[in-house]
C-alpha cells in the first residue's frame, strides 16, 4: 500500500558539521544510506528535500530523487512540508537525513501507526532505554509514553523520575517522524511554542496545541551523525560488521 511518501531532509549548512549529509561512510553519502533504508521500508515513494544543488546532484548520481527547497526552511519539518506541496500521498514521513543505520522496518513501523490508529495526528518511534549514563545526557531525547503509545512528553531530562526507587520505563526517542497530510500542514502553521523553545524539541509544539503523537516501540538505537567524531565511530562500526 504506497500512500506514504517518504522526505529526507538534508540540510547543508549544519552547524555542528558542515556537509554532514554528504561525508562519506563506507565509500557512500550519510544521505545515502538514509535513502536505502527508506527505500527498503516499501512505504512508498522517497524524497530527498535540500537546499543546495550539490546534495540534488550527490542524490542523482545514486539514483534517487532529491528536490530543492528554500533556505529560508526554519526546520527539517519546514522543509519536508515544502517537498511534500503537490504531491498525492497522504502520510509522510520525515526521516532525518543523518541516521545512517536506520532500520528500514522502523519506517515502515512509523508509517502503520498512522495506518492502523486513526486517532494518531503524528506518529514517531522510541526505543527502551536501559540504565545507565544515557539516561542523564541532555543529548537523548526520552519519551514518557502512555498505555496505548501515546507520547505524553518529551524531555532532555530524566523522565519519569522514580521518586521512591520505583521502576520507571523510560524510552529514548528516535528522530524520524509521521504525518497525516492536514497534520503536517498544520503543524508548520503553528509559531514556536514554549515547551519546545524551553527544551529545544519542536515535537512539543505538536504536543502543547493538543496533537496526538503515538509511537512505535522499536528495539534498535540509530547512530546519528552530528559531529566528525559521530562519523568516525560509524565507520568503526560499519568495519565491525563487515568482519
Amino acid at each position: 500500500m504506497k500512500d506514504c511518501l517518504v522526505v529526507i531532509p538534508a540540510r547543508l549548512g549544519s552547524t555542528r558539521f558542515p556537509a554532514k549529509v554528504l561525508a562519506r561512510l563506507g565509500g557512500r553519502p550519510v544521505v545515502e544510506w538514509c535513502w536505502r533504508a527508506a527505500r527498503a521500508a516499501g512505504v512508498g515513494p522517497v524524497l530527498v528535500a535540500t537546499d543546495d544543488a550539490r546534495v540534488v546532484r550527490a542524490v542523482a548520481a545514486f539514483g534517487g530523487e532529491a528536490v530543492l527547497t528554500p533556505k529560508s526552511c526554519a526546520s527539517g519539518s519546514d522543509r519536508v512540508a515544502r517537498a511534500a506541496q503537490g504531491r498525492r500521498e497522504h502520510l509522510v514521513v520525515n526521516l532525518q537525513g543523518d541516521m545512517p543505520f536506520i532500520k528500514g522496518s522502523t519506517v515502515r513501523a512509523v508509517a502503520e501507526v498512522l495506518r492502523r490508529n486513526a486517532a494518531a495526528d503524528m506518529a514517531t518511534a522510541v526505543t527502551p532505554l536501559a540504565p545507565g549514563p544515557r539516561e542523564q545526557d541532555p543529548n537523548v531525547v526520552k519519551a514518557a509514553l502512555a498505555h496505548d503509545g501515546r507520547a505524553l512528553y518529551f524531555s532532555r531530562a530524566a523522565i519519569p523520575f522514580p521518586r521512591d526507587g520505583g521502576p520507571a520505563r523510560r524510552y529514548e526517542h528516535l528522530g524520524i517522524y509521521g504525518f497525516r497530510r492536514r497534520s503536517l500542514e498544520h503543524f508548520v502553521s503553528l509559531p514556536p511554542s514554549r515547551l519546545e523553545l524551553c527544551e529545544c524539541l519542536e515535537q512539543l509544539r505538536a504536543l502543547e496545541d493538543g496533537m496526538s503523537i503515538y509511537a512505535a516501540v522499536v528495539s534498535e538505537r540509530p547512530v546519528a551523525i552530528d559531529t566528525p567524531a559521530d562519523l568516525r565511530r560509524a565507520e568503526r562500526m560499519l568495519k565491525g560488521n563487515r568482519k
